[in-house]
């Protein structure tokens, strides 16, 4: 009987979450698809510019080497991690408390809007969930119901989940913390600690070989692409991750009066599992929202790293709620469960649609000009020979954003010095594409500063294009067609002299 309610559950979610799969890539899925599509053994080199530890790149390089890199393809296996985390849940609850959390923890995994949406994303967002959920059960299991066969696999777990996001280094930090409350009520502290020691040494031992990386990463690809945080975006992005503020009250309210009961003195080990996860998604979030404030690196997305504890923790209240906890998730269901019509192809980014209108018209040697992040993605959707060029100077390797002390090289000059030769290497009849953020009338000042000055200096080199006197406009390109709106791109050649 369960099984069947669970494979048609995975039935159902992989029909809503999978309609989304043919949708186009945009610039942050284009930059895990180009370092992905180097071979295996340039990766260390390739992510030394980025900021991404490797285990996802490794497996979607194995991935697309079978199935290819169309959106569809590499799509689904987003969409896999995504539907693997509801047994997983299922079984998580199940093996920890009883058969009805395990089902409460899958139905509210099955609404979840965050799964939904990085089901459809090239990134390791989903495959974080995943493992985060997984580093959850494991050490709920090792530490709290003290099942000391699962150390090792709460180690080799956590060390993954650090191959695959750093925001693994905060989900350390939590379940460290729940350590403690559960070091509050252990008969044998002794053991306990020495298990910890096994275990987090394990995890740092396995993750050391990627240190000298990481350090190069944080001394040198760094970019302040978001504003510092606040205690108001991060309250809205852990809310986001029920769906908003209604669901979030209904969930309250459903597992509010459970809560209660489960905390109050002497705690139980349903108590102290509760507990436990709750601890987790606190110090963890806590934990990003403070390294954020100073390296300006947040976004709800990376909240991936707590949602199994989240979804753990009310997963064993709404057991306890009865007809209140089916009330709630009937709500919840009804507000985040994803029945819209099928999104269109260009939601995340129209960069596909111009670029099919624009390839006729580019022969090889043709240059392209760009910011540096979304050189990927053009190069992605462009035919291949085209010769690129960023606000930082001509680009070696197209598929992979260089973000190697970008804020340094882009105050240390604009691109029109390095424009200059590239326009006079470029034969008659030859084209130059450019592709900026159309934001010409806008205020720049609200944005971060990197975003700020990549922005100014490509409009500058726009500017110092469309005014070359051996340059002439051929045509603007829009997607969807919008003859009013400003352009996407637009596409220059090269005349004789006057």
């Amino acid at each position: 009987m369960d099984g069947a309610a669970l494979i048609g559950l995975l039935g159902v979610l992989a029909y809503l979450w999978g309609r989304g799969r043919h949708t186009w890539y945009w610039t942050d899925e284009a930059l895990s698809l180009g370092m992905s599509s180097h071979p295996l053994a340039q990766l260390p080199e390739v992510l030394a510019q980025d900021t991404s530890p490797p285990l996802y790149h490794v497996l979607l390089n194995l991935w697309m080497a079978s199935f290819g890199s169309s959106e569809a393809a590499t799509h689904s296996l987003s969409l896999l991690f995504a539907l693997a985390f509801v047994p997983a849940v299922l079984w998580a609850g199940w093996s920890l408390v009883d058969r009805r959390t395990g089902w409460m923890c899958a139905l509210l995994a099955s609404v979840s809007p965050f799964l939904a949406t990085y089901s459809n994303e090239t990134r390791m967002y989903s495959l974080v969930a995943l493992l985060s959920l997984l580093v959850t059960a494991t050490f709920l299991h090792a530490f709290v119901h003290r099942r000391r066969g699962f150390v090792p696999a709460f180690s080799l777990l956590l060390a993954l989940t650090l191959y695959t996001h750093y925001w693994g280094f905060f989900l350390a930090l939590g379940t460290g913390a729940a350590l403690v409350v559960c070091l509050t009520r252990s008969d044998d502290r002794r053991r306990l600690v020495l298990d910890a020691v096994v275990a987090f040494g394990a995890a740092a031992l396995l993750f050391a070989p990627w240190l000298p990386t990481l350090l190069y990463q944080r001394a040198h690809t760094v970019v302040g692409w978001a504003l510092p945080p606040t205690l108001q975006l991060v309250r809205d992005d852990v809310v986001g991750l029920v769906g908003g503020p209604v669901p979030a009250v209904a969930l309250a309210l459903g597992a509010g009066g459970a809560l209660v009961v489960l905390l109050r003195r002497p705690w139980d080990r349903q108590s102290l599992l509760a507990v436990a996860a709750t601890v987790i998604v606190v110090v963890a979030v806590a934990a990003g929202f403070a390294s954020a404030r100073t390296s300006a690196q947040w976004h709800g997305r990376y909240l991936g790293i707590v949602l199994a504890p989240v979804v753990v923790a009310l997963g064993v209240a709404l057991a306890r709620a009865g007809q209140t906890a089916v009330a709630a998730l009937a709500v919840v269901a009804v507000l985040t469960a994803p029945l819209g019509v099928r999104v269109p192809l260009h939601a995340k980014s129209n960069a596909a649609g111009w670029a099919e209108e624009v390839t006729p018209l580019l022969s090889q040697g043709d240059v392209v000009f760009a910011p540096i992040g979304a050189i990927p993605l053009l190069a992605h959707y462009l035919p291949e020979g085209l010769r690129y060029t960023t606000t930082t100077g001509l680009v070696a390797d197209p598929l992979a954003a260089d973000w190697r002390d970008a804020m340094e090289r882009l105050r240390r000059g604009g691109p029109v010095s390095d424009l200059s030769p590239v326009v006079e290497r470029l034969p008659v009849g030859g084209h130059v594409l450019l592709s900026c953020p159309p934001v010409e009338g806008s205020d720049l000042s609200g944005l971060p500063p990197y975003i700020e000055l990549e922005i100014l200096r490509c409009l500058e080199g726009r500017e110092f294009l469309l005014a070359h006197p051996r340059l002439d406009l051929q045509r603007s390109l829009r997607f969807p067609p919008a003859p009013n709106a400003p352009a996407d791109a637009e596409l220059l050649v090269k005349v004789p002299p006057a």
